[in-house]
């Protein structure tokens, strides 16, 4: 199993400017005390932007992870899932800005970030840019 799979992602919706995406809740992301970890929020919003800014691209490009700033608002036990909410702040040739947030499905925000994925050209190896 890699992250992505653990992470237990059900669906990525990308529309225009904005995307939502749905995690469901495992012992995966516990992180010891029956909440949700951190990083396994901060995961699921880069791994999200990452694709929703993928479907911006051109072919020879892919878009990496540069900067992720996140707010904690609440602690979620580890039932249910989370329903992440993204805009997409700034489209630029180099740079994608998101801001996400999340939230449980009695509708309270659990999140809070950002992420700038930098847009690089693909390396010819890159599985990503075949795949597109």
């Amino acid at each position: 199993m890699n992250l992505i799979d653990g992470l237990n992602i059900e669906y990525i919706h990308v529309l225009d400017r904005e995307l939502e995406a749905k995690m469901n809740l495992t012992q995966f992301h516990n992180q010891t005390f029956g909440y949700l970890h951190g990083g396994a929020t901060i995961a699921f919003g880069e791994t999200i932007t990452g694709y929703a800014s993928l479907q911006k691209i051109n072919k020879d490009q892919v878009a990496v992870g540069q900067t992720i700033t996140a707010n904690h608002m609440k602690a979620k036990k580890i039932e249910g899932y989370i329903i992440a909410k993204g805009k997409l702040i700034h489209m630029g040739k180099t740079s994608h800005v998101w801001s996400v947030e999340m939230f449980d499905e009695n509708n309270v925000l659990i999140s809070y970030m950002t992420v700038t994925n930098s847009i690089i050209k693909s390396n010819k190896d890159n599985p990503f840019g075949k795949e597109r």
